[in-house]
């Protein structure tokens, strides 16, 4: 009895163990990002000026410069399906970072031929997605602090990866 106790213990709180940060030390050394905001389900082109100017002001109050058409690159979606007949409306915001990357084989067979590959991919390196429900009526402010966030969410893991840009 004790025994089926345990394993019903372990594999109910199995999940919570299994559960990890895969993009930890990522974000080191990444001072500067491109930014893409993709915003898919409304035509409101000034909500999306305005929520585009807002994320760069927010990375660069922490240093993060945003720069055209260079490697990282912050891509923004944000999915919305704004429902006017229902009383529910909902929205999905993804921050993915992509950056260069080689396979370790390649990246082996490199520093033995001293010769830098040309076999660079491109990877995912932080990922974090936001899903909610709302109103009508409070869409966009439910959405602009989903997306706010998630900016924390990127700015806490980046001063992690880089504890002395603190300072």
């Amino acid at each position: 009895m004790t025994h089926r106790l345990l394993i019903y213990i372990i594999l109910l709180f199995y999940p919570i163990f299994a559960q990890g940060i895969w993009y930890s030390g990522n974000l080191k050394g990444i001072d500067d990002i491109t930014m893409e905001l993709n915003v898919k389900g409304i035509d409101d082109s000034v909500w999306e000026k305005r929520v585009s100017s807002f994320i760069m002001l927010r990375f660069l109050e922490n240093d993060i410069r945003i720069v055209k058409d260079q490697m990282p690159k912050l891509v923004i979606d944000v999915n919305i399906v704004d429902s006017r007949v229902e009383r529910v409306s909902s929205f999905l915001v993804i921050f993915s970072l992509y950056n260069y990357s080689i396979s370790e084989p390649n990246y082996y067979q490199s520093m033995a031929d001293t010769l830098i590959t040309k076999r660079l991919m491109t990877s995912k390196v932080f990922s974090h997605e936001l899903m909610g429900q709302t109103s009508s009526q409070n869409l966009y402010r439910d959405v602009e602090k989903s997306i706010n966030r998630l900016i924390s969410i990127y700015l806490d893991q980046w001063f992690r990866d880089n504890p002395l840009k603190q300072f």
